[in-house]
C-alpha cells in the first residue's frame, strides 16, 4: 500500500506539472498569441501587403518583428522592432523604400544606389545587389520579384527577376504605375491609356483592360480593385476585377488609399490630409489623426505614415486614433 501510495502521489505531482506548464504557455504572450503575427501571416507568400507597397512599403510584419523606415539617423534606414516595443535594432544605412520580407531576407530599393533591388538578412547581414534597374513598386511573391523599371525617359514596363536576382525578363510594354500581383495576375495602370486599369498574366500574357477612369493608387482586396477615380474629384471607387460591378464608395478628395480588411485608410485633402477611414463598402468615414499625411502602411492595429508637418518624418498611430508617436 505505501508503494501505490508513492506511485499515486508521482502520477499528481506529474499531471499537476503538465497543467501549469499548458497554463503558462497559453499566458506567456508568445509568438503565436501576437495577433500581429495573424497580420504577418496573411501575407501568405507575399512580402508585404498591396495597400502598403503601393504606398511605398514604409512597414511591414514578419513573426514578432515589426519592420519599418526611419529618417531621424539616416535617410530612411530600415530599422525593426519586437511587436512589444522592445529591442529596436537599425538593419541598414540605406535610402530604403519599398520593404518585403520573405523568410530570413529583406527586399528593398535602395536610392542611394539609383533606386536598384537590394537585399539584406533580417539581421542585418549579408547586403547584396540584385540588379541594375530603377526598380519601383516592388512587390516580392514566392520566389519571384516584379516591379516597375524607371528608365532615363521616365518610361516603366514590368519587369519580374528571382529572388536571388537571376532569370531577368520584361513582363509588358505599357508604360506602368502602382502594380498589384496576386496569383497569376498583374493589376496595373496603364499611362498610355489614360492611367485606365489594364491586367496581364504574370507570364506576359492575356493582356486585359479592367476600367475606363483615370486611375490611381490602386488596392486589390478579394474580387474587388479600389481606386482613386481622378476623374471623379479623387473619390474612391471600387470594380469587380472582371471589370464589373463599379461602384462609389466615398465623395471628397482621396489620396495613399490603403485597403486593409473590411477598412480603407486614406488622406483625406479636403480636411488638410488628415487620416480618414472608411468601410470598404463605403458609409461615415472617420477622422483619424490631425497631421498631412502621406504614405499610409497598415500593420495590424498600427498605421504608419509620412507625416508632412514634422519634415516628412515617419509616424505611427493606431487604427482607433489613440497613441500618436515618432517611429523612432
Amino acid at each position: 500500500m505505501k508503494i501505490l501510495r508513492v506511485i499515486l502521489l508521482l502520477s499528481t505531482l506529474t499531471l499537476v506539472g503538465i497543467l501549469v506548464c499548458a497554463c503558462n504557455t497559453r499566458g506567456s504572450g508568445t509568438v503565436t498569441d501576437n495577433p500581429l503575427n495573424e497580420e504577418a501571416r496573411s501575407y501568405g507568400s507575399r512580402g508585404n501587403t498591396i495597400g502598403n507597397i503601393v504606398n511605398k512599403g514604409i512597414a511591414a510584419a514578419a513573426e514578432e518583428w515589426v519592420y519599418y523606415l526611419n529618417n531621424d539617423e539616416g535617410p530612411y534606414s530600415i530599422y525593426r522592432v519586437r511587436v512589444d516595443g522592445k529591442d529596436r535594432e537599425k538593419i541598414n544605412d540605406d535610402s530604403s523604400w519599398y520593404i518585403n520580407i520573405s523568410g530570413d531576407w529583406i527586399y528593398y530599393q535602395n536610392l542611394l544606389d539609383n533606386g536598384k533591388i537590394y537585399r539584406i538578412k533580417t539581421d542585418g547581414s549579408g547586403r547584396k545587389k540584385l540588379n541594375n534597374d530603377n526598380s519601383v513598386t516592388i512587390n516580392v511573391v514566392g520566389d519571384w520579384i516584379y516591379y516597375q523599371n524607371r528608365t532615363r525617359s521616365g518610361a516603366q514596363r514590368i519587369y519580374r527577376i528571382k529572388t536571388d536576382g537571376k532569370h531577368r525578363e520584361r513582363v509588358n510594354d505599357d508604360v506602368s504605375w502602382h502594380i498589384n500581383v496576386e496569383g497569376d495576375w498583374i493589376y496595373y495602370m496603364n499611362s498610355d491609356d489614360g492611367d485606365k486599369i489594364y491586367k496581364i498574366k504574370t507570364d506576359g500574357s492575356n493582356r486585359q483592360k479592367i476600367n475606363d477612369d483615370y486611375s490611381i493608387y490602386i488596392n486589390l482586396s478579394g474580387e474587388w480593385i479600389y481606386y482613386i477615380n481622378r476623374n471623379e474629384d479623387d473619390n474612391i471607387y471600387r470594380i469587380k476585377t472582371d471589370g464589373s460591378n463599379r461602384q462609389k464608395i466615398n465623395d471628397g478628395s482621396s489620396d495613399s488609399i490603403n485597403v486593409a480588411g473590411d477598412w480603407i485608410y486614406y488622406s483625406n485633402w479636403d480636411d488638410g490630409g488628415k487620416i480618414y477611414k472608411i468601410s470598404a463598402e463605403g458609409g461615415t468615414a472617420e477622422k483619424i489623426n490631425y497631421d498631412r499625411s502621406n504614405y499610409i502602411n497598415v500593420v495590424g492595429d498600427w498605421i504608419y505614415y509620412s507625416n508632412y508637418d514634422d519634415d516628412s518624418r515617419i509616424y505611427k498611430i493606431k487604427t482607433d486614433g489613440s497613441a500618436r508617436q515618432p517611429a523612432d
